[in-house]
């Protein structure tokens, strides 16, 4: 065994350039030290997981207690339409939804066959009809170029790491539809700033440009190179706020609409902004300001907006920041969030129903909720019992249970499939190409390693837990 380590910590430190292409494709394991090598898994029989590689004469035995992750090189599937299952733990399991009744689902993947999942760990069911055409992108730089001679990121674990000092700028091109819906994660500083620009075209200078900071987010058009605020909000106003060094998280979703002129932008759950563009005038809503620059309200209409096919991102930090989670969807028009004063009966009637549909156009409904057998979402509540085709629902909230109702979760490993899910096990084995575990809404779980992307082991371990946290601590 001392000899197999010392074989495989030695072959770690072979330089990447020195590995062979054939060899990087097969995937590369990690270590809790840093120490990678490029391999893939064959079996496993606690505590020891048998790695194999093209660099290696043969099969080596590591102890499981010293891994880190291990990331393949397959391909993520961007499924048209699908039902999004995300559990109390965070974990997302896509598929489409065959079953539903009180007590438990039933959901069709593509990797696991049909799986029965406990409702009381369900908190969202969720329907996205969004056309995806990028689906968690920051896992590579793959069709991405730098813009303006920029410094392009280092990608890592799933990441864009934009260092300190460098300005960083990305961008891709793919047919924009009149709609978009991004959204992204960020690790930060206050100093952060993050500038999103869409249908962007390096000919006539035409884009829809988002630039958000701590101090404010503003919304601007350039139209056939003509500058224009659409408008300001005013976010962290505190004093001394830039001293405070200490790294944060950001879940940002910007949804946009040119043709009818509305964006909503949202930051952690919250709007931070929605801004409305009206031809004859100006709209500004509280807490905004706006301004035409250089262009007066006689010219302003002789500037035609003609939508790009170029998304670009850019990011600065004075210390780190991390990008991560990038999608773009062709937004469907949904209302981004329900607002919680428009939820009333919650507020006002603590016996109403807590699980909850909302629909596309923003409407709630409160019951209990089912599936049907032609695939509709059946609604019954005192006051009315509905059906609803699944086309218009948008998401089903469970509200029912507590997260101190469920016992601790034991997963000591997450697993990262082709097609998008997430799922945490307490792992079993590994033999005949099949990975098995136990899951505590699932059950007993067998997944093909060919459906495998990416496995981080050791999930209770203090040290790795705080580095996958931030990103920057990895070594």
């Amino acid at each position: 065994m001392k000899q197999a380590i010392t074989l495989f910590l030695c072959a770690c430190a072979l330089p990447t350039a020195l590995l062979l292409p054939h060899a990087r494709a097969e995937g590369v394991i990690t270590l809790k030290s840093g120490e990678k090598l490029p391999g893939s898994m064959d079996t496993m029989n606690r505590p020891y997981l048998k790695v194999r590689s093209s660099i290696l004469s043969k099969p080596v035995d590591v102890h499981m207690g010293e891994l880190d992750e291990l990331s393949s090189s397959r391909p993520l599937e961007i499924p048209e339409q699908f039902s999004i299952i995300r559990l109390a733990n965070g974990d997302e399991v896509y598929g489409t939804l065959k079953a539903l009744d009180a007590e438990n689902l039933q959901l069709q993947t593509a990797w696991g066959g049909l799986l029965q999942m406990d409702r009381k760990y369900v908190r969202h069911i969720g329907f996205d009809s969004q056309k995806a055409y990028l689906r968690n992108a920051t896992e590579s730089l793959q069709g991405w170029e730098s813009s303006a001679k920029s410094t392009l990121p280092e990608c890592r674990n799933g990441y864009w790491l934009m260092r300190g000092s460098n300005n960083t700028e990305l961008q891709t091109s793919f047919p924009m539809p009149p709609r978009l819906h991004v959204q992204f994660s960020l690790y930060h500083t206050n100093t952060f700033r993050i500038n999103l620009a869409l249908w962007k075209d390096s000919e006539s200078g035409n884009s829809i440009n988002l630039d958000l900071s701590l101090e404010k987010a503003e919304l601007s058009k350039n139209s056939s190179g003509q500058y224009r605020t659409l408008g300001r909000v005013k976010r962290n106003t505190e004093r001394n706020w830039y001293a405070d060094k200490s790294v944060k998280r950001s879940d940002v979703h910007f949804y946009a609409d040119p043709e009818k002129g509305n964006y909503y932008l949202y930051v952690n759950g919250e709007q931070v902004a929605r801004w409305e563009e009206v031809k004859e005038m100006d709209t500004i809503f509280e807490n905004e300001s706006g301004d035409n620059e250089g262009e007066d309200g006689e010219s302003a209409g002789k500037y035609e907006f003609k939508p790009g096919n170029t998304l670009a991102l850019g990011g600065y930090d004075s210390l780190n920041m991390a990008v991560f989670h990038l999608n773009v969807f062709d937004w469907n028009g949904a209302i981004p969030h329900l607002e919680e004063e428009l939820d009333i009966i919650s507020r006002y009637d603590p016996t109403a129903p807590r699980d909850k549909a909302l629909l596309v156009n923003g409407d709630v409904l409160r019951g209990a909720i089912s599936l049907q057998e032609e695939g509709s979402i059946r609604i019954k509540s005192d006051h009315y019992d509905v059906t609803v085709p699944t086309a218009r629902v948008r998401a089903l909230d469970q509200k029912g249970h507590e997260e101190k109702d469920l016992p601790e979760d034991s997963s000591d490993t997450r697993v990262f499939l082709t097609d998008q899910s997430v799922l945490s096990l307490a792992l079993e084995t590994i033999r005949n190409g099949v990975m098995e575990g136990r899951s505590s809404a699932v059950g007993k779980v067998r997944i093909p390693l060919q459906s495998v992307r990416k496995v981080q082991f050791n999930l209770q371990n203090p040290e790795l837990r705080k580095q996958r946290e931030t990103p920057f601590r990895c070594k």
